[in-house]
């Protein structure tokens, strides 16, 4: 035959279909005939590097690797799980880290997931950067929550579990939801439950005594750092504040200042005249109020009146940057260390958090490759 090469092949396995490249192995000898095969993809013909197809019992046995390949399509051969992988593998390892490794299954479900919790923020998932960014959060992520005790991962799971369920019960369409973002419900609680782990372990080890000297420093260098006020004002400005044009000059403002001034002190109702006269959009409508506020969210001037003006007294006019404030300081207080304790620790958490993904995270990271 000259058009054939009579080969005995013992034992083909699927390693040799993906390196194209004959196996021997202990098994039954089958006689195949290896022919000169021409492979043409749309037209284009295309040469496999090694191996050749093959004849067997009238069928064409071509090199799976060859043809994947020819295709645009990855191919791997997963040993673990007997499995051949043509396109994406979601058991590819695309990142090792100190402790464990990252699969492209993984990756991908995370993707999905912050798509559809978040999809504003989401970027493309075919965007190499947008993943390798995602690939570093999720890193981040599961080593936080390997160090979470096992209290802390069961009170994230029954944490996770319930927010699903309240989920359900507010959305009558969540499973189908679900189906059309391509996750599942075990998909979300195991991100969930890994997310709220990781915080419950920083919130574990944030002693009082770390929170109780973040507000000391706090009052060392301000001693208002904690003072709260509330306070009605009224402001005449100087623009308009949907379309900052100019609608009156400082001299008219500050002479209407006075006038709504007198008016106050004659026995004017203040929440009346402030949702008539009031130019600030963000206290307007509750007759000028700002309630319980922290005083160090406003501008210095304003602050200052705040801080300084006695309780129940009609300001003179008070200068800032968008005018002039008519103020009366209702109630002022200093919050105590319990008053802000969980305020306080949530922020030392979240910088902690912060920290950890810029100083330590990067050098956990062994390597990240995002090819396959």
């Amino acid at each position: 035959m000259n058009d054939k090469i009579k080969g005995l092949i013992v034992g083909l396995t699927i390693g040799s279909l993906l390196s194209g490249t004959a196996a021997f192995a202990a098994g039954t000898q089958i006689e195949v005939a290896f022919r000169n095969l021409k492979y043409m993809f749309d037209g284009v013909e295309k040469v496999p590097a090694e191996g050749k197809g093959f004849i067997y019992e009238g069928s064409t046995y071509v090199p799976l690797r060859f043809v994947s390949e020819a295709l645009g399509k990855p191919v791997e051969w997963d040993e673990e799980n007997e499995t051949i992988w043509v396109g994406t593998n979601p058991n590819h390892i695309v990142a090792t880290y100190n402790g464990g490794q990252l699969t492209r299954g993984e990756l991908d479900t995370f993707m999905a997931i912050q798509a559809f919790l978040s999809p504003q923020s989401a970027g493309s998932s075919s965007d190499s950067k947008y993943q390798q960014f995602m690939a570093q959060q999720l890193i981040g992520l599961k080593i936080l929550a390997s160090r979470a005790s096992e209290a802390d991962v069961s009170t994230a799971k029954a944490s996770a579990e319930k927010k699903l369920d309240d989920w359900h019960n507010e959305v009558p369409t969540f499973q189908e939801m679900l189906a059309e973002a391509k996750i599942t419900e075990s998909d979300l609680v195991n991100f969930l439950t890994t997310h709220i782990s990781g915080q419950n372990m920083m919130i574990s080890n944030t002693s009082d005594s770390e929170v109780q000297a973040k507000y000391d420093d706090a009052l060392k260098a301000n001693k208002d750092a904690y003072t709260h006020v509330s306070v009605r004002h009224i402001l005449i400005g100087l623009k308009d504040p949907q379309s900052g044009s100019v609608i009156r000059s400082k001299d008219e403002a500050l002479a209407r200042a006075k006038e709504l001034q007198q008016k106050l002190n004659s026995g004017g109702d203040f929440e009346a005249l402030a949702k008539e006269y009031s130019d600030d959009p963000g206290s307007k409508d509750t007759g000028g109020l700002y309630e319980d506020a922290d005083v160090n969210s406003w501008v210095e001037s304003f602050k200052k009146a705040a801080l300084e003006l006695e309780i129940g007294v009609i300001s003179d006019p008070v200068e800032s940057e968008y005018g002039y404030h008519v103020m009366k300081v209702e109630a002022r207080t200093a919050k105590s260390f319990d008053d802000e304790k969980a305020g306080l620790k949530s922020e030392l958490v979240q910088e902690k958090l912060q920290n950890f993904r810029t100083n330590e995270l990067p050098g956990l990271i062994e390597k990240i490759d995002l090819s396959q």
